[in-house]
């Protein structure tokens, strides 16, 4: 619970900064679905801080891609269309595929002496973790998977820009993620990411990261092919 205080000056604006946060994490995990209609009552009531501080991170969050503001009704979670989502892949796409390329350089240049142990060991917990039938946990590794592969390509402004764009395709992104079959593709995947990474192979894991993350999309699809109501 939050104790918001003064309600003006640069205590006004960290609240909202917090705020902000907490209702970004709140839509990146599900607790507000797509479509969802901001309650700036209840989130203020919630949080401890005034519906004033609510509606100034909400607003702020206007530029995310994870809300739309809609006059005279407020704000909504965004609910993505397939186009949207299709969009997202391919540039989720060609950032990864540039990353796993310079971090397969960087490997085979020694640049990055502690990147290889450290797929390689997500990659035993991801099989470990499917084994269990933990998709949830499955999920936080496959996000460290990625995680990893853009700290070790060596460039913060990518880094940076693949962060913001999959804070917008988390909630599609787990659904996909649940399904065990899909679980035993990504990790096959990954594999030959790894490979290729470990043999300094640029080209080759440019070429297998495009490949995972149009198989991922291929994946979204067929979920929603089976299911129309998963598309939100």
């Amino acid at each position: 619970m939050m104790n918001e205080g003064k309600t003006f000056g640069p205590r006004r604006a960290t609240l909202a900064v917090e705020v902000r946060g907490e209702i970004e994490r709140m839509i990146v995990e599900g607790d507000l679905a797509a479509g969802e209609k901001l309650n700036e009552l209840s989130l203020s009531t919630m949080m401890g801080v005034s519906r004033g501080t609510v509606r100034e991170a909400i607003r702020s969050l206007a530029d995310s891609g994870l809300i739309d503001l809609i006059a005279n009704r407020g704000a909504f979670v965004h609910e993505t269309t397939l186009e949207e989502v299709r969009n997202l892949y391919e540039l989720r796409g060609a950032i990864f595929g540039m990353a796993c390329a310079a971090a397969a350089r960087r490997v085979g240049a020694g640049q990055e002496p502690r990147l290889l142990a450290q797929i390689e060991r997500n990659l035993e917990q991801m099989r470990a973790t499917h084994a269990k039938a933990d998709s949830a946990r499955y999920y936080a590794l496959n996000i460290e998977f990625h995680d990893l592969l853009l700290q070790g390509a060596g460039n913060p402004k990518a880094k940076m820009m693949y962060d913001n764009l999959v804070k917008e395709m988390h909630l599609f992104r787990r659904r996909g993620l649940s399904i065990a079959n899909n679980i035993a593709r990504s990790i096959k995947e990954h594999e030959v990411i790894v490979h290729a990474v470990a043999h300094g192979n640029a080209e080759g894991a440019r070429q297998a990261a495009l490949d995972h993350i149009t198989s991922g999309f291929g994946r979204y699809t067929t979920m929603i092919d089976a299911d129309p109501a998963a598309t939100g």
